[in-house]
C-alpha cells in the first residue's frame, strides 16, 4: 500500500505526461553523440599508439579499426537523427557560403582514413581544379560521410570521390568496387521523401542525405541525390547534386 506522503503509480504517470519527450529524446541523443565522440577519440589514440608499438599484432589492430568503424556508423545515425529533429523544429538556419570544394573533399577523406584499416580499402579523390561552390559545409560533409561509410561496408578494395561542375550543378560522386545497390534501393532511394519504419532498415541515411540536398536551392533548382550502379569502379555510385 502507498503510505501517506508517497506518490502512487498514477501520480508517477501524471509526471511522465508532463514531460516533453520530444525535447528529452533530442537532448539524450545529443548527450549520447558527445559520449560516443569521446569514445571514438580514445579509439583513435589507441590505434595511433598501436602503430608505434610492436605489442599489438595486426589482427588486434584490425579489430580496433573495425570497432572504430562500427562506432562511427552509430555516430552517423545519431547525427542524422538529431539533424532531422532540428530541421523539423525549424526554422533551420542553413549556412550556405562560397567554398572550395577540394577542401571539403580533403576533410571527409581525412576523417575516413582511420577507418580504412578495418577492411584494407584504398580511397582516392579527383576534384576539378579551382572548383568553388555555394553549399552548407556541415550538411554536405554529413551526406558524403554517410555515403563513404556505406561504401566502406560494400567495397572490395577501392573507393573513389570525384567532384566537378556539370549542367549547373556541383556534382560529387562516391563510387566503390562492390556489388552495387540492390534494385529496390535504386528504384526508391534516389527520392527518399519518406521513411519506412515498418521494416528493419529505415533508410535513415539516404533520407537524411535527400533532405540535406533539398535544403540547397538556387534559381528554382533544388539539390538532390541520385543512385546508380557502374561508374568507373563498376559498383555502387552515390551522387550528390547541388544547384
Amino acid at each position: 500500500m502507498t503510505s501517506a506522503g508517497e506518490n502512487g503509480p498514477m501520480d508517477a504517470i501524471g509526471e511522465l505526461d508532463a514531460i516533453d519527450f520530444t525535447t528529452l529524446f533530442a537532448a539524450q541523443i545529443h548527450d549520447l553523440k558527445n559520449l560516443l565522440f569521446l569514445l571514438l577519440n580514445s579509439l583513435d589514440e589507441t590505434l595511433n599508439n598501436s602503430c608505434t608499438r610492436s605489442g599489438i599484432n595486426d589482427e588486434n589492430q584490425s579489430k580496433l579499426a573495425l570497432l572504430k568503424y562500427n562506432g562511427q556508423l552509430i555516430n552517423d545515425k545519431l547525427i542524422q537523427m538529431l539533424s532531422l529533429f532540428r530541421f523539423a523544429q525549424g526554422p533551420y538556419a542553413i549556412d550556405i557560403a562560397y567554398r572550395p570544394v577540394e577542401e571539403l573533399i580533403e576533410e571527409v577523406v581525412a576523417e575516413t582514413k582511420p577507418l580504412l584499416g578495418a577492411r584494407s580499402i584504398a580511397i582516392r579523390s579527383d576534384v576539378e581544379t579551382g572548383l568553388c561552390w555555394f553549399f552548407d559545409r556541415d550538411l554536405a560533409a554529413g551526406v558524403l560521410n554517410n555515403a563513404i561509410h556505406n561504401a566502406l561496408r560494400c567495397a572490395k578494395s577501392e573507393i573513389r570521390l570525384s567532384a566537378c561542375a556539370k549542367n549547373g550543378f556541383l556534382t560529387i560522386r562516391v563510387e566503390d568496387d562492390g556489388d552495387g545497390f540492390p534494385q529496390e534501393i535504386l528504384e526508391n532511394g534516389g527520392s527518399m521523401k519518406n521513411l519506412d519504419l515498418s521494416g528493419g532498415k529505415t533508410g535513415l541515411g539516404l533520407y537524411f542525405s535527400s533532405v540535406c540536398a533539398r535544403l540547397h536551392t538556387n534559381k528554382n533548382q533544388t539539390g538532390r541525390i541520385a543512385l546508380s550502379n557502374g561508374g568507373s569502379l563498376g559498383g555502387a555510385v552515390f551522387t550528390l547534386l547541388l544547384p
